[in-house]
């Protein structure tokens, strides 16, 4: 994928050892999440082995409509001491510890400058006046015709950025977002049409799926309950529509020896076939609507072929036709050996005492090259991100 000026990769593979910092990677998208969606209380996490260490800080590079942002945040446990939007070379916005702004790029007759510096008094600060709810995100959420840039940038993170801190996606969550982003560009094809294709060819044993639907009984203090039916399993969803509320079940079917259909609870399939068919949902919709998919351990309880092909729908352009990227961790090492990614697309993390966690790509190694033997070379320790065990 590349602009002008730019070249960006479809997929990041992080590897390294057991508590060396893969996890807190992706953490850090969630953390930025949750502040732009909570404020600091919500997202401040501190790191115990550094305690001096009193403030997080972001900084985000982000390609959207042809244009660069550059997104910077830095907060403490009570308030943002820094936050900034730059487009380009131009300054969106910038604030510093409450009291210096600069707003001249976003400011009209309607909405002054002495506006701005009251809606960030009132919106973004407590009681006691510090700023502790984005700036970014109250603007582009409650203003958004005030500014494009901010309100773009805001729903971009907001919306079009998934992260799961284990592999474990509910399969009604990865079948309601599909469900979203078909609707949205007007696609005819189900979410549910679409999963059952991807599982066909994943060779579960599955013939087809099923999805029942049914609605939920309201009694006098106006609550719903769910009917006790041992035979329907557990509910992968409560939807709520124009004629009710509604619970949803998931069923596969199986040929017996006669070759007759079986159905069995989708609960009742083993771990990574629901494993995959959640993270499916998930990695389905990023890939229609073009968005980032963060997956915290994508390989646990997938078969390693299984793991290559959800890797290979963001790789190969013939399904990832809208620049989706997804970003993962793993200690399966097959896929190193698989010609599926290039070296700029695999990256390595180290824990040192002095710098916490460092991050390094394959292709700021010297005499790396493109199908060279990627996972003899990283479990024989020439790149690091392994753990060194003895007994």
């Amino acid at each position: 994928m590349e602009d002008s000026k730019h070249r960006l990769v479809p997929c990041l593979a992080i590897y390294g050892a057991n508590a060396g910092g893969k996890s807190n990677v992706i953490k850090a998208f969630f953390a930025l999440n949750r502040l732009l969606s909570f404020g600091v209380k919500a997202a401040f996490d501190p790191n115990k082995l550094f305690p001096n260490q009193k403030t997080t800080c972001f900084e985000a590079k982000i390609l959207l409509n042809h244009s660069t942002y550059d997104y910077c945040v830095e907060y403490s446990e009570e308030s943002i001491v820094y936050e900034s939007l730059v487009c380009g070379k131009q300054t969106v916005f910038e604030i510093r510890n409450s009291t210096q702004t600069q707003f001249k790029r976003i400011t009209s007759e309607t909405y002054t400058e002495k506006n701005l510096k009251d809606f960030l008094r009132v919106e973004c600060s407590d009681k006691e006046g510090k700023h502790n709810r984005p700036f970014l995100s109250l603007i582009g959420t409650k203003y958004p015709g005030l500014n494009r840039d901010i309100a773009d940038v805001s729903e971009f993170i907001l919306k079009s950025v998934f992260i799961s801190l284990n592999n474990q996606i509910p399969i009604g969550l990865g079948i309601k977002m599909l469900d979203s982003s078909l609707e949205n560009f007007g696609k005819k094809e189900t979410a549910f049409d679409k999963l059952q294709t991807i599982i066909a060819k994943l060779d579960f044993g599955i013939q087809r799926l099923e999805i029942n639907r049914t609605k939920l009984e309201q009694n006098q203090s106006g609550q719903y309950s769910l009917p006790i039916d041992s035979q329907q399993g557990n509910p992968i969803s409560i939807r709520h529509d124009r004629e009710g509320n509604f619970a949803e079940y998931l069923y596969s079917y199986h040929e017996d020896e006669q070759g007759n259909e079986i159905r069995f609870n989708f609960q009742e399939e083993s771990t990574g076939t629901q494993i995959a068919l959640g993270i499916l949902g998930s990695i389905l919709a990023a890939l229609e609507k073009g968005g980032i998919v963060l997956i915290d351990e994508l390989d646990r309880s997938l078969h390693s072929l299984v793991f290559q092909l959800i890797v290979q729908l963001f790789t190969n352009k013939r399904y990832n036709t809208k620049n989706a990227q997804l970003i993962f961790t793993a200690h399966n090492t097959d896929l190193l050996d698989a010609d599926v990614l290039r070296v700029s697309e695999i990256g390595f993390v180290n824990k040192t005492s002095k710098n916490g966690t460092t991050f390094q790509r394959l292709v700021e190694f010297d005499g790396v090259r493109n199908g060279s033997d990627f996972r003899r070379r990283y479990l024989s320790g020439e790149f690091d991100g392994i753990p060194f065990p003895y007994l």
